[in-house]
């Protein structure tokens, strides 16, 4: 009876530590779209107020906050496939694309910042079969991560640099290097661990979900110091090996 009971205790404190996280997770998710429409809300708004208005600025500021707002329509239905045991389509996905359009993204920020941002492919085997969207959000993360590590008034030269490698035949890498302040010693096994952060305003769920996401795509992540900075790896199953697998 006692055993019975501790057993429904458990899966009841399970349920709802999933569902505190998940909550976490898409409220995080939602906030990175809805902070840019709210930018270029105000943007747009510094524009309409000049004398002259061009409508191809309008057009392109009413394209950027469609298309944040199709983002955040979106995060809900993807991050419920992290939960969800059901199959779910899988597609094959050019990482070249992933990472151009996640820097394309960031731009705005890393502009802001003066980060320099730089994309190196040194692997032809960019394709793995995967969702797309999904691995835009991870990828984002480490970006906002390193963004955040290269915050520092002291920092002259704020360097980020993504990097497509074979890290074995099986699998191939996406490399995020910054030159920032690094990572403690004593957070670096858990940096992929929910609510688990070294910023004061922080919320620890960025790389979290970055982590689940790629291991729900049956790969690994990484982290890694250097001598200056952080290297962070999402190491997925390249196409080729799992085409050669299926093909056995």
């Amino acid at each position: 009876m006692l055993e019975a009971a501790g057993s429904d205790l458990g899966r009841q404190w399970e349920r709802e530590t999933t569902v505190r996280v998940m909550t976490a997770y898409v409220a995080h998710e939602l906030n990175h779209p809805l902070g840019t429409i709210v930018n270029l809300v105000n943007t747009l708004s510094r524009h309409l107020a000049k004398p002259v208005v061009r409508p191809l600025d309008i057009e392109g500021f009413l394209k950027g906050i469609k298309a944040e707002a199709l983002r955040a329509s979106t995060t809900i239905k993807q991050l419920r496939l992290l939960t969800e045991r059901r199959p779910t389509t899988k597609s094959s996905v050019d990482l070249t694309e992933v990472c151009r359009e996640e820097i394309d993204r960031l731009s705005p920020l890393a502009d802001a910042k003066q980060v320099r941002v730089r994309l190196e492919i040194r692997t032809d085997r960019v394709r793995v079969n995967g969702v797309k969207e999904l691995l835009g959000t991870a990828l984002y993360n480490f970006l906002i991560n390193s963004v955040a590590a290269l915050d520092d008034p002291q920092n002259a030269s704020r360097k980020l640099m993504i990097r497509i490698a074979a890290k074995t035949p099986e699998t191939t890498a996406i490399q995020v290097f910054d030159n920032g302040c690094g990572l403690p010693e004593a957070i670096r096994d858990k940096i992929f661990e929910p609510f688990v952060t070294t910023r004061p305003d922080g919320s620890g769920l960025g790389l979290a979900i970055a982590g689940d996401i790629v291991r729900w795509h049956r790969g690994r992540v990484a982290c890694r110091s250097k001598r200056y900075g952080t290297c962070m790896e999402m190491i997925l199953p390249n196409e080729q090996a799992l085409g050669q697998q299926e093909g056995k």
